[in-house]
């Protein structure tokens, strides 16, 4: 039994006219430039697409097309790529705020899609389709596969690496950064709906009742795991040895040893899980049928569940894993010297633009008037910001007299750089400089 491919095709009778839509109501206006700082966009039935800038609090709606959307994935920009049936992909720049139709250059549903670091993303769907954008999910080429076959997972391991699950246990790899794919299988029948990896070569597979396969080089070869669990998985995720698998009638499953052994836990729903992504700090997020949302902060122990966010059903979601620029630090050291730290507090690395001309950078203000202005490339030109957890320290300048004065500092004061937060861009202090 196909996971979802029957409402899929009942879709179809819908027909594909396109309504790009505005953003909600009322929704805050971006200043131009500047990224969204949305936290998950969740897709589903009927060409819904819902956002949340809250950790799922609350949640904005729009419908930018009338087929079924069945994947999403964020660039970690700020930007996120659906996609669809009928050849369907759709491209947001506003946090899923609004969407814009790309020309695809197919007919064929796709059921998936993924992001890497390198720019590069990959969909796949029926008819052996798997397509390919290096310009940001705008323009997309397709790749020979060798085989007719639906293709209904995909994933990466970031490093040039990539797998695709289809019908039947069926699997493709690539190592050359999806330019060219080998054929193997998993040798566990059933269809492979998610894929996971984790790292040093090694990936789970997951799919119809309970099945599961893992391979430790690359996607070539792989052996059956026994999960203990007999409900189908729809979806898969990985945060270092976690893996979490999701499924019917509210399945979950998780692993603490890389997917080796298995256990089963209550989820609070009974509901179709169809979609699994890792959150802010390592959280597990997870979406399903009559709109349900479900999280975990101890690693997939144990859930909290929302439902009827919408009253369609989900089937996909994505993190958008930002950066987070903060001033942790504002001192005053030998001779007046006002000194900043600045920290990426993550989860996710600033993007190569970031250290463009004109783009972000230090801002300093003394007594409420501009004082020193440092862009990026001149205060961190060995892009020591760039990871997550990348700190910082630089003096500034020197105070001179008695006066008690306000020195307040702003990392990318334009908010040029979509981060996780806004906020705590500044830091300001009042300083007493001694007499010289």
């Amino acid at each position: 039994m196909e996971r979802h491919w029957s409402a899929v095709r009942s879709a179809l009778c819908l027909g594909i006219a396109l309504l790009l839509a505005a953003g909600p109501p009322g929704a805050a206006q971006q200043p131009p430039g500047v990224l969204s700082a949305t936290d998950y966009v969740t897709v589903g039935r009927d060409g819904v697409a819902l956002q949340t800038a809250d950790d799922g609090a609350s949640w904005a709606s729009v419908t930018p097309t009338r087929g079924y959307i069945n994947g999403v994935v964020s660039d970690n920009r700020g930007h996120f790529v659906a996609v669809a049936s009928d050849g369907i992909i759709l491209r947001s720049g506003d946090g899923g705020a609004s969407w814009d139709l790309m020309t695809s250059g197919t007919t064929e549903n796709l059921a998936d899609v993924a992001w890497a670091d390198d720019g590069r993303f990959v969909a796949v769907g029926y008819g052996g389709t798997i397509l390919v954008s290096q310009d940001g999910g705008t323009s997309w080429q397709r790749r020979e596969t060798g085989t007719p076959s639906p293709i209904m997972s995909v994933g990466t391991d970031g490093r040039g690496g990539w797998v695709a699950g289809g019908a039947q246990g069926l699997i493709l790899y690539s190592s050359d950064s999806a330019a060219t794919w080998g054929l193997t299988n998993t040798r566990v029948s059933g269809h492979v709906n998610g894929l996971a990896s984790l790292g040093d070569g090694r990936w789970i597979a997951v799919g119809i009742r309970g099945r599961a396969a893992s391979s430790e080089d690359g996607g070539k070869t792989w052996s059956p795991v026994e999960t203990g669990v007999r409900q189908t998985f729809e979806a898969v995720a990985a945060d270092s040895a976690t893996v979490v698998a999701v499924g019917w009638n509210g399945t979950i499953a998780r692993s603490e040893d890389r997917g080796t052994t298995w256990t089963g836990v209550t989820s609070g729903t009974r509901q179709r899980l169809t979609g699994v992504t890792v959150g802010r700090d390592g959280a597990f997020a997870v979406v399903g049928w009559r709109g349900t949302w479900a999280t975990s902060s101890d690693a997939g122990r144990t859930w909290s569940v929302k439902e009827n966010l919408t009253g369609k059903a989900l089937q996909a979601v994505a993190y958008n894993r930002l950066p987070d620029l903060t001033v942790s630090g504002l001192e005053l050291g030998e001779g007046c010297q006002v000194v900043v730290t600045v920290a990426n507090r993550g989860p996710a690395t600033v993007p190569p633009e970031g250290w463009g001309a004109d783009v972000a950078g230090l801002r300093v203000l003394r007594g409420g008037e501009s004082w020193v202005a440092v862009p990026m490339a001149e205060l961190d030109s060995a892009k020591v910001l760039r990871p997550a957890g990348g700190r910082l320290t630089r003096g500034i300048g020197a105070l001179a007299g008695t006066d008690t004065v306000a020195v307040e500092a702003m990392i990318d004061p334009h908010n040029a750089i979509a981060e996780a937060g806004e906020r705590n861009n500044s830091r300001t202090r009042r300083f007493v400089c001694p007499a010289r």
